[in-house]
């Protein structure tokens, strides 16, 4: 099985949808846009002189080769991986990239000095003019004593899980 091969078939595992290139990656498109480039180590020479970013990593199977290393600075590749030995983490760096995970996000906490202060109501307008702003939001309660911000949202009857629910889940 060719190396492709095992690339799309961990893609397909990690339930990202890959954009494959054979040539040489040019000077605007997927190299720059994407969350994370694989280059088989076959493939490194025409991966020379693009331009340096974050999220490269030079996949390949012999173990022995002692010129990854070089061709790895070539392309500035952050890590050097050999199949199989590291299909499992290449699995979850793959779903992590397509989920959106790793990215910076700018987080705000907001605590109260004592109940009644306003803080959850800071906390909901908050997030709210944030949502209308186009931002991808989340609020989190965290008070296990308060009476839970789907109430003060008045979404107490909205479907959905709630912290017992979560706390009884496992996996991504």
């Amino acid at each position: 099985m060719e190396l492709l091969d095992d690339l799309l078939r961990l893609c397909a595992a990690a339930g990202a949808e890959p954009e494959v290139h054979h040539g040489p990656p040019g000077r605007r498109g997927g190299w720059e846009r994407a969350p994370m480039v694989l280059v088989g180590d076959d493939a490194a020479a025409r991966c020379r002189g693009a331009g340096r970013r974050k999220g490269v990593m030079l996949v390949g199977r012999d173990q022995d080769d002692p010129d990854v290393w070089r061709r790895a600075v070539e392309i500035g590749a952050e890590y050097v991986l050999r199949l199989p030995d590291s299909e499992s983490w290449l699995v979850d760096q793959i779903a992590n990239a397509a989920e959106g995970v790793g990215r910076p996000a700018f987080t705000v906490g907001v605590m109260g000095g004592r109940g009644g202060s306003g803080a959850s109501t800071l906390a909901c307008a908050l997030a709210v003019s944030a949502a209308r702003s186009g931002r991808r939001t989340m609020l989190i309660d965290g008070d296990p004593l308060g009476g839970g911000i789907d109430v003060l949202l008045g979404g107490e009857r909205a479907e959905g899980m709630r912290w017992p629910d979560f706390a009884q889940s496992k996996g991504r």
